[in-house]
C-alpha cells in the first residue's frame, strides 16, 4: 500500500469504486436522476396570511400560528431584494419547532402579493415606513420584535429598529450577509449579474429547476415553495402562487445527463440527506437549458430589479454605524469575515455585536436544515443549524437582557444608615 493510499484511508476517505466496464457509474446520488421541481403550496409552512391596508397599499403578511403567550416574540423576516415572504418559508417551520413564537414574514413593497401605490420606491426611508406601519396595523399593541432581515431586508431591519414607534418593542436585530463596505463595491457589478439571469421561464417547473441549478437557491424544497412568489403569468399577470392549487405538472422528461466526473466526492453533508438538489450545484449549470426570452415562455420576474438602480447606495450606506448604534442585541451572520469594515471590526472587538461566520450565508435563511438536530454549522444544504441556533440564542438574550434592564430599574426601598 503506497504512502498516498495510507493517507486517504487515515482520513477515512471512501476508497475508489472498482470498475466493471468502461463506462463509469453513476453514485447513488448522482445528476442521472430526474428531481421533483412542482411547486408546493404555501399553506404547508404557514398558518395564514393577511393583507394589511396602509397608506402606502395592500401588504401581504404570512403568518405561523400565535404562541401560547402574548409575551413571546414574533420574529418579522424581511427578505432580500426579488424575493418574498415565502423565502422564509423552510426557516419558519424550523424556528417554530424550537422555540414558542410567531414568525411574520412580510411581502416588501413591490415584491410577492403586495400591492403598493407607488411599488417602484424602494427608497430605505420609505421602506421602514413600510415596516412601521404594517405591524402597527397587525397588531395594535406591539408584541416584542425580532427584526431578521437578508440582503436589503437586512437594511430595512436595522433601520427599523430605530424607529421611535418600533424601538422600546425591538428586542434583537438580526442581519445576514450585508456590511456596507462590501455591498456598496459590489453594486457596481450588480446590473451585470441581471443581465446574465433568463427573463422568462415556459413553465413554473421550469423556473424553480433554473432557480436550484444556478445556486439562486441550494434547496429543492425551498425553491419549490418560494419560486412561484417570485414570478407572474405574463398573461394573466398574476402571480405564479395562485396557480399552485391546481397545478398540472409538466410531462415526464428525459433524465438530465450525469455530472462529467463520477469521482467527485461532495462536501460533507451536501448530500441527499440535507435535502440539497443532488449533483445540481454550481458545477452542474453547464447541463442545464438556459431559459431563453423566445416564444413559448409563460412566466417573467414579478420584480424588476435593475429599475431599481437608483436606490440602491441608499439601503447599504451608513448601515454599519447604524447596525452598531441599535439599542437591541445585534447579530450579523457573513459568509466572510474577510469583508468586515472598519466599524465593525471595532465592534466586534469593543463586544457590540455578535459576528458569526457561517458558510453560504446568503442563502442560509432561505435553505435551512429541517430534519437533523444540533448546533454546529453544516454545509450549503444544511443551512439553518446555525442560522436558527444563533436567532435562538439573540432571543433568549433579549429576553433576559430586557429583564434585568426591567429589575434594574424598579425603585429599591430605602436602607436605614443603622441597618447591619
Amino acid at each position: 500500500m503506497s504512502s498516498l493510499q495510507k493517507s486517504i484511508m487515515k482520513n477515512k476517505l471512501p476508497p475508489k469504486a472498482p470498475r466493471s466496464s468502461g463506462t463509469s457509474k453513476l453514485a447513488p446520488f448522482g445528476g442521472g436522476r430526474r428531481k421533483d421541481y412542482t411547486p408546493v403550496s404555501w399553506k404547508n409552512y404557514f398558518e395564514k396570511f393577511v393583507d394589511v391596508e396602509t397608506e402606502g397599499g395592500v401588504f401581504r403578511v404570512y403568518l405561523s400560528p400565535e404562541p401560547d403567550c402574548p409575551e413571546r416574540p414574533r420574529i418579522v423576516t424581511l427578505h432580500g431584494g426579488g424575493y418574498s415572504g415565502l423565502s422564509w418559508a423552510l426557516f419558519t417551520e424550523e424556528i417554530t419547532s424550537m422555540i414558542h413564537c410567531q414568525v411574520v414574514a412580510m411581502d416588501i413593497r413591490g415584491h410577492g402579493e403586495t400591492q403598493a401605490k407607488d411599488p417602484d420606491d424602494l427608497s430605505i426611508e420609505t421602506l421602514v415606513k413600510d415596516v412601521e406601519q404594517v405591524l402597527q396595523k397587525l397588531f395594535g399593541a406591539l408584541p416584542p420584535l425580532l427584526l431578521l432581515g437578508h440582503s436589503m431586508g437586512g437594511a430595512v431591519a436595522v433601520r427599523a429598529a430605530h424607529a421611535p414607534t418600533l424601538e422600546p418593542h425591538v428586542r434583537g436585530v438580526a442581519v445576514i450577509d450585508v456590511v456596507e463596505g462590501t455591498a456598496m463595491e459590489a453594486l457596481a457589478s450588480m446590473q451585470s449579474f441581471l443581465r446574465s439571469r433568463p427573463t422568462h421561464f415556459k413553465s413554473i417547473e421550469h423556473a424553480i429547476e433554473w432557480c436550484v441549478r444556478s445556486s439562486q437557491v441550494r434547496n429543492v424544497a425551498s425553491a419549490r415553495v418560494s419560486m412561484p412568489s417570485q414570478i407572474i403569468n405574463c398573461e394573466t399577470g398574476r402571480l405564479a402562487t395562485n396557480e399552485v392549487e391546481n397545478y398540472q405538472c409538466e410531462s415526464p422528461t428525459e433524465p438530465l445527463p450525469p455530472p462529467r466526473r463520477g469521482d467527485v466526492i461532495a462536501e460533507e453533508g451536501e448530500g441527499e440527506e440535507d435535502g440539497e438538489a443532488e449533483g445540481e450545484g454550481d458545477g452542474d449549470v453547464a447541463h442545464f437549458t438556459k431559459p431563453s426570452s423566445m416564444g413559448g415562455m409563460k412566466y417573467r420576474w414579478r420584480v424588476d430589479l435593475a429599475h431599481s438602480e437608483r436606490h440602491w447606495s441608499g439601503w447599504f450606506r451608513g448601515l454599519s454605524a447604524a447596525f452598531l448604534s441599535a439599542h437591541a442585541p445585534r447579530l450579523l451572520l457573513l459568509a466572510s469575515l474577510d469583508g468586515l469594515d472598519r466599524d465593525l471590526t471595532v465592534g466586534q472587538m469593543q463586544g457590540d455585536a455578535h459576528i458569526h461566520h457561517a458558510h453560504y450565508t446568503h442563502r442560509t435563511l432561505y435553505t435551512p436544515h429541517t430534519r437533523s438536530t444540533g448546533s454546529t454549522a453544516t454545509s450549503p444544504s444544511g443551512r439553518c443549524k446555525v442560522t436558527r441556533t444563533y436567532i435562538t440564542r439573540t432571543i433568549h438574550t433579549a429576553h433576559y437582557t430586557h429583564r434585568t434592564l426591567a429589575r434594574r430599574a424598579r425603585p429599591r426601598p430605602h436602607r436605614r444608615a443603622d441597618a447591619r
